[in-house]
């Protein structure tokens, strides 16, 4: 037979007794756990054991049942409390059941306490099961109540209309809203109990001189018969009146349902869309517009298209002769390195150079020569030009993309022509809009730049040093390969689908930059989008004055032991020779793994890396963390093509953390490394 298990106090100060009471019940089938105490101190303790029942002793030195009756009282304990005498009279034994005791046995008649535990223990747990139900059932009632306050409160402060109704199509509840505007009704418990046409017969008799008009719900009863029937969900739009005003509605019903399911009335909901609807005609107004201005735009394109044939060959001729060029200078150039003393070899080879780049300059208007706008340059200012455009540009790159700009409040004045400038946005905007088919981030930035002869060096440009004005465009698309970047600003070279572009308008901005005396920079890695920085020469006269202003600078040189951590060999060999111009201890890896390995073959202290920011197998941040715990002093500046707000607000790097943005020169890279050693940071 299975035993039950009784977690029992005893107050007792006789120990024969409380073994003679555990015997009796462990004797009728109880598995007896038990604590006897003596004293209200240990009586307390024991309580927090929570027994499941207790017994006293009427008579127990210093504390007695009485005291222990006290303590139950106010501790409001659910415990039974049963008294165990030998000395105690009828009497006594009722006024403590008065007290709070459950019952009593007599040590004599120890018969009686298994009937008198197991009695107690049933009704204790009668009680606590009533004692719940009582509670689950106020519980839900307040839980009901304040549901229904709140149901209340939120549906009397929105705008919709909203209701519920009864199988007799009899309004059980009606928010502000529908009480105000639909219904027209004096208070918020006026619709309960009333139909649709108690406040549609009320109306018409207020309106004699329109017997046209009509109520909302004179107009929607019959849908919801269909909700009744079908009992399934039912919208529609329709019209209708609201305090005298014609509007469109939209207008949701479905079944109301008990919690066993029984369907018992029909809930509704209506909102006004009237100007919505306006909103959608204006919508398509300015797609009509929109449209107009992209025929604009195909036309001319087709204007372009009509010179395709010449301008493939104009085209497929520079580009042909521009491989050989940049043997020619290119090799000039090495040669001149070497021919120091012999001034007539230095002469020959600089004729060379100087023939080389006039052919350069010849092919680069080659590549322009089928644009046929008229010219009108002008002092400009770039950020008005991304400003007036910026409406057309976001009807142009649609809502899955995020869209900023990022201008440079005090940018300098260019020279050059207002629609040029404007058609170089669209172009580089529309290219940035078709690399992210699934949506993404397009950011536009403009500022201020200094370069001097040692970047257009570096990276083989033949351009002017000087003030620069920057405008990129970036982007979270698709990215290019090396071999599709090589190749982008080909007339009519394209990677999209046929039809969908005709590869002239990254060859279009090429010859409208050149022709204004800039250039086009170019980073993008696959996978990972892409940023197209144009950079135009700031005016000549502001130029002048901002050379007047210039102070010395500091000198960047320094000792200290630096790794250098880029995939692209050309830079990664540039940067090493710049930095130990300046005086440098240069360490290189050509990613994250090969600056490991290059860690854990090195002897000594790194104090700084310069990284790249995305490259295969580890990038830049990723290779951060794997050093930090090697060299704990180790300072670092990230490095990348992408603008420092796309490529920061991109979620790749922090803020706070130290960056250079592609492309730099000799100088910049070892005046920012001076600075960030110098720094603390």
């Amino acid at each position: 037979m299975k035993m039950t298990t009784l977690h029992l106090l005893i107050l007792e100060d006789n120990p024969d007794d409380a073994e003679l009471a555990v015997k009796e019940l462990e004797r009728k089938g109880f598995d007896v756990k038990w604590t006897r105490v003596d004293t209200e101190k240990a009586f307390r303790e024991a309580l927090a054991e929570k027994p499941d029942l207790i017994l006293s002793d009427y008579h127990v030195p210093s504390f007695d049942a009485v005291a222990a009756l006290q303590i139950y009282r106010q501790l409001k304990l659910e415990i039974p409390l049963i008294i165990f005498s030998g000395t105690i009279g009828e009497e006594m034994a009722v006024e403590c059941m008065k007290s709070g005791a459950t019952d009593y046995v007599l040590k004599d008649n120890l018969s009686r306490l298994c009937p008198v535990v197991k009695r107690a223990l049933e009704e204790m747990k009668t009680y606590r099961k009533n004692r719940q139900a009582e509670e689950s059932l106020r519980e839900s009632e307040s839980r009901y109540k304040r549901l229904y306050s709140m149901t209340r409160l939120m549906c009397d402060n929105l705008p919709e209309l909203m209701w519920t109704k009864d199988l007799e199509n009899r309004f059980i509840f009606a928010n502000k809203a529908c009480c105000e505007k639909l219904l027209n009704a004096k208070d918020i418990d006026e619709p309960v109990g009333k139909t649709d046409m108690y406040f549609a017969d009320r109306e018409k008799k207020s309106h004699p001189e329109n017997p046209e008009y009509h109520t909302f719900g004179e107009t929607c009863t019959g849908s919801d018969l269909v909700v009744l029937e079908t009992k399934k969900p039912l919208r529609f739009e329709e019209f209708g009146n609201l305090k005298k005003r014609l509007v469109h509605l939209d207008v949701y019903k479905a079944p109301f349902l008990d919690e066993k399911g029984n369907l018992i009335g029909t809930v509704g909901c209506a909102r006004d869309i009237t100007r919505e609807k306006e909103i959608e005609k204006e919508i398509e107004k300015e797609q009509r517009k929109a449209e107009e201005e992209k025929e604009k735009l195909e036309a001319q394109l087709r204007q372009s298209q009509k010179m395709e044939a010449i301008g493939t060959l104009a085209g497929g001729i520079a580009h042909d002769f521009n491989n050989l060029l940049t043997v020619i200078i290119g090799n000039a150039q090495l040669s001149l390195m070497n021919a120091i003393e012999d001034k007539s070899l230095r002469n020959g080879i600089e004729e060379i150079k100087k023939a080389g780049e006039k052919a350069a300059s010849l092919t680069r208007q080659l590549l322009a020569f089928s644009r046929k706008q008229i010219i009108k340059p002008e002092v400009l200012d770039i950020n008005i030009v991304v400003n007036e455009t910026k409406k057309m540009l976001k009807r142009v790159i649609g809502e899955d993309i995020e869209f900023q700009t990022v201008l440079e409040p005090r940018l300098w004045k260019v020279y050059a022509d207002f629609g040029q400038i404007d058609q170089i946005i669209i172009n580089m905007v529309i290219n940035a809009r078709d690399a992210m088919p699934q949506g993404g981030k397009l950011t536009i930035d403009t500022t201020n730049a200094d370069l001097n002869k040692n970047y257009f060096h570096e990276h083989d440009i033949e351009e002017e040093p000087g003030p620069y004005v920057i405008l990129a465009v970036s982007d979270t698309g698709s990215g290019m390969d090396k071999e599709t970047q090589e190749r982008i600003f080909e007339p009519f070279f394209t990677t999209k689908e046929v039809g969908k572009g005709t590869g002239l308008g990254l060859s279009t901005i090429y010859g409208i930059v050149k022709q204004n005396n800039g250039f086009v920079w170019v980073y993008s890695e696959p996978g990972q989008g892409s940023t197209f920085k144009i950079y135009l020469p700031k005016m000549k006269n502001d130029a002048e004055n901002a050379e007047k202003k210039q102070t010395p600078v500091d000198d960047p040189g320094g000792s200290e032991t630096v790794l250098v951590v880029e995939d692209d060999d050309f830079l990664r060999n540039m940067a090493q020779n710049a930095l130990r111009r300046y005086g440098y201890k240069v360490l290189v890896a050509e990613n994250g793994e090969d600056a490991l390995r290059v860690c854990k073959e090195l002897d000594g202290q790194i104090d700084l890396m310069i990284t790249d920011v995305i490259m295969p197998k580890m990038g830049g941040k990723k290779l951060a963390e794997r050093l930090q715990p090697l060299y704990p002093q180790i300072k670092v500046i990230y490095m990348s093509g992408y603008t420092d707000n796309a490529i920061v607000h991109h979620g790749v790097l922090a803020p706070e953390l130290n960056f250079i943005e592609k492309p730099f020169s000799p100088e910049g890279l070892a005046r920012k490394a001076r600075e960030v050693l110098g720094s603390g940071k």
